[in-house]
């Protein structure tokens, strides 16, 4: 019997395709894992969804970030977090007005990464100063910079109410630990990005990482496509030979689905939904290749959203 992760990503990857163009496959695809979380039957989901597609469409015309087919995949994370297009328009341009008044650095693709990472983790317009003060906060050196990633988690931050300071030193401590366990540190600094999100027992990451590279050891475009950073940000969330289990079991899923899913797409979608059956409600990070951004972006939605909840639950419980 298949999980119910991989059930339900089945059923929302069939929804989408019988609605998306051809053209746009592995968009829906994406679209599919942005939309794991979301709480709606799957018919209401998706017409929410290609609503605020159109509403996304013609708010942004042809030429402006996100690309045209790319939008599908935030109108589902959009609808997943419970927001709406005009909240993605607002914290966009509130974005916009902010940097231009402080003459900060300009964002990856006009601001739509850390508009949707703000929205996605319960975030707000009013935040804009708060997104810039925690960005410089945790900002590299030009000439080692990050700007998707570090967009992305100063918008995650921003929401969950981190200062400029606690951004910095959860950041500096999740690539510290990463580096301990043996990861190498190019791949530790990434997966830190999205590693410093969760609330991760750093004393298991070796133990975790040495798991899963015995378990793609032999499967080479699972290894590749998943890559060190992204094995480095499953060890972080501990018990690799589970963990390793359900990125082999999700990975040799998805081979057998059809239509045939790309063997770009096919790692990354495995990885995360590796993640969320191993209880991690979300699967974001980028990368040159179309794919990885995809999956980025939409894991960014998934991991922000998992962060989110657990602060809230943990708040309620106080």
């Amino acid at each position: 019997m298949e999980h119910a992760v991989i059930e339900r990503f089945k059923s929302l990857d069939e929804a989408y395709l019988a609605r998306a163009p051809k053209s746009e496959r592995m968009y829906a695809r994406f679209a599919a894992l942005s939309s794991l979380n979301a709480k709606q039957d799957v018919e209401c989901l998706i017409e929410r969804v290609f609503e605020a597609r159109d509403q996304l469409n013609d708010g942004l015309g042809a030429w402006k970030a996100p690309a045209k087919a790319m939008r599908l995949v935030f109108a589902a994370a959009l609808v997943t977090a419970g927001r709406s297009a005009k909240h993605f328009f607002d914290v966009r341009e509130g974005l916009k007005e902010r940097r231009k008044a402080r003459g900060s650095r300009h964002l990856s693709q006009g601001g739509s990464c850390a508009a949707l990472a703000l929205l996605a983790a319960g975030g707000h317009a009013h935040q804009a100063d708060h997104f810039y003060d925690n960005l410089d906060a945790i900002a590299a050196p030009w000439w080692r910079r990050e700007p998707m990633r570090e967009e992305v988690l100063a918008a995650a931050f921003t929401a969950l109410g981190e200062t400029p300071e606690d951004c910095a030193v959860r950041l500096d401590r999740t690539r510290e630990a990463l580096r301990s366990a043996g990861i190498p540190k190019s791949h530790a600094d990434a997966a830190a990005y999205e590693v410093a999100l969760l609330d991760t027992d750093y004393g298991d990451i070796a133990a975790s990482w040495t798991s899963l590279n015995l378990a793609v050891r032999g499967r080479s475009s699972l290894r590749h496509g998943v890559g060190k950073t992204g094995l480095a940000v499953l060890a972080a969330q501990g018990d690799g030979a589970s963990m390793a289990d359900a990125l082999v079991r999700s990975f040799e899923t998805i081979k057998e689905m059809r239509p045939r899913v790309s063997s770009t797409a096919a790692p990354k979608i495995a990885m995360r939904l590796a993640q969320m059956q191993m209880g991690d409600a979300s699967p974001v990070g980028a990368a040159a290749d179309l794919a990885a951004i995809l999956a980025a972006q939409a894991a960014m939605v998934a991991a922000i959203t998992a962060a989110s909840s657990s602060a809230a639950v943990a708040t309620t419980a106080t």
